[in-house]
């Protein structure tokens, strides 16, 4: 399994994470240090881009679930994209009050997070 890396990119009103995997990596790059930028970014919303990643490693799994429910208490929707159908049903496995919304583009992550602020 490759390491993940978090690349990030500050929208109008959201702060957008890409995961990508990297096998040059020796040490994964911190997701739960991303997040936290993000959780405290000042944004509307937090979107996750996995469209790089086909796994994702349990720790980087429980880091989403656990910054999901933090920001979600904070009315601050964490959001999955692009993810592939292996992906998609890792999280479907979870129940649905635990489970991040996951939509098919960040065109839909925005929609979403209009329609549910």
């Amino acid at each position: 399994m490759a390491a993940l890396e978090v690349y990030h990119e500050i929208l109008p009103e959201s702060y957008l994470l890409i995961l990508t995997e990297n096998a040059e990596l020796r040490e994964e790059v911190s997701l739960a240090k991303a997040l936290r930028r993000a959780a405290h970014s000042g944004k509307a919303s937090v979107w996750i881009d996995c469209s790089h990643i086909h796994q994702l490693p349990q720790q980087a799994m429980t880091l989403l679930l656990k910054y999901y429910q933090q920001l979600r208490h904070r009315h601050m929707p964490l959001v999955l994209c692009h993810l592939d159908e292996s992906l998609q049903q890792l999280f479907r496995q979870l129940p649905a009050t635990v489970r991040p919304p996951i939509v098919a583009t960040l065109l839909d992550a925005d929609q979403y997070c209009h329609a549910h602020t």
